[in-house]
């Protein structure tokens, strides 16, 4: 299956697992980005124990509120320097991605 644009994502399993991938028309490849998980699996377990899910503090910046958030992931753009992308379950990810490709300077191409 070949991507439809640049930076394209799509979900594949692998050996049962769904993965993320995204296409580099430059190599004509998927490149492999994640395992994909249910955001949504560490608060179900959690309120089936009566316990609240684990948070982590986001510093803050200019595109996202200080605060806790459910995710902080590390995002890596090719130049082996992790920037950190909040989120929390239940949020609007195209917002999310809007902010990140914003306050990164990357171009709303690759919001998706």
């Amino acid at each position: 299956m070949v991507g439809k644009t640049e930076g394209d994502i799509q979900v594949f399993k692998k050996n049962g697992t769904p993965c993320a991938y995204m296409w580099k028309s430059a190599e004509m490849k998927w490149e492999y980005v994640g395992e994909v998980v249910d955001p949504n699996a560490g608060n179900q377990a959690a309120g089936n124990m009566g316990m609240a899910a684990a948070t982590k503090h986001y510093e803050g910046d200019f595109m996202f509120a200080a605060g806790e958030y459910d995710h902080i992931f590390d995002v890596e753009l090719g130049d082996n320097v992790m920037r950190k992308l909040p989120f929390n379950n239940g949020g609007n990810a195209l917002d999310a991605a809007e902010k990140f490709c914003c306050r990164e300077g990357l171009s709303k191409a690759n919001v998706d």
